[in-house]
């Protein structure tokens, strides 16, 4: 029965991998980075919740962006889905201190990841990758399919419950998106074909401490992305087209240190 079940979840796990992007990644929360355990693993669960600029439909234009080589042909026939962009995200992490040196891995959704850094407590340095580099199904943008960053956070203890802290950090996101297939006699839906941005930003946290062991965190970002711009086109041709920079907020809840 045992072994039953396990298989079951196994099957349910692989089809929440090939039914969903592997590859999406968002920045962690800084401020469970910046939680010190040299005894045992650290235990995060976070939510974020998004708005700004969460739609990449026709009007974003890419700045600098290599594209597939594929024929006139199939372009006609293939193209991303223009939706919005989900404006909620949910991770699960363990981390570990050994001295100043933090490493940690965890889930985005789906997406694997890792982190490592040096963290002290004033002051630390956040990295993290996911682990999905070789190409997944795309229709234009030809990068690797590496999603990651580095952030920069000072935090300044008050009492032994108390933190606020400020981060920046130099990213590149993942975002969800579906390839379409038209044809003259169907639409299909295809695989999980991510979008990737870059994005350089900042932000500001608080934590404390109001059960126990039990650390609480709220953490507002801001980010602006590097790769797309907003064009914005006019029916009129006398009038020229307007171009504006594409911005992202997300505010954060965590609970760690349990």
């Amino acid at each position: 029965m045992a072994r039953g079940i396990l298989w079951i979840i196994l099957a349910v796990c692989t089809l929440l991998l090939v039914g969903c992007s592997v590859a999406i990644i968002r920045p962690p929360s800084a401020a469970s980075f910046m939680e010190k355990s040299e005894d045992a693993f650290v235990k995060d669960i976070s939510a974020s919740a998004y708005w700004g600029d969460l739609t990449l439909v026709e009007e974003h234009v890419a700045k600098g962006v290599k594209t597939l080589e594929h024929s006139d042909e199939w372009y006609k026939d293939h193209y991303y889905a223009t939706r919005e962009e989900w404006p909620f995200d949910f991770k699960f992490s363990l981390q570990k201190s050994m001295g100043y040196f933090k490493y940690g891995f965890g889930f985005d959704f789906v997406t694997p990841y890792v982190q490592a850094g040096l963290v002290t407590d004033y002051f630390g340095v956040m990295g993290w990758s996911n682990l999905w580099v070789w190409q997944l199904e795309k229709v234009e943008h030809k990068y690797f399919q590496w999603g990651g960053g580095i952030s920069l956070i000072e935090q300044l203890p008050i009492g032994d419950n108390f933190r606020i802290g400020l981060t920046q950090h130099l990213s590149r996101n993942g975002r969800e998106a579906m390839a379409i297939e038209e044809s003259a006699s169907m639409l299909n839906v295809g695989p999980s074909a991510p979008i990737f941005y870059d994005e350089m930003g900042c932000g500001t946290y608080i934590s404390f401490i109001p059960y126990y062991v039990t650390r609480v965190s709220l953490e507002f970002r801001y980010g602006r992305d590097l790769t797309y711009k907003r064009g914005y086109y006019s029916y009129n041709p006398e009038k020229q087209e307007k171009i504006s920079d594409v911005d992202r907020y997300s505010l954060t809840i965590s609970f760690f240190g349990w």
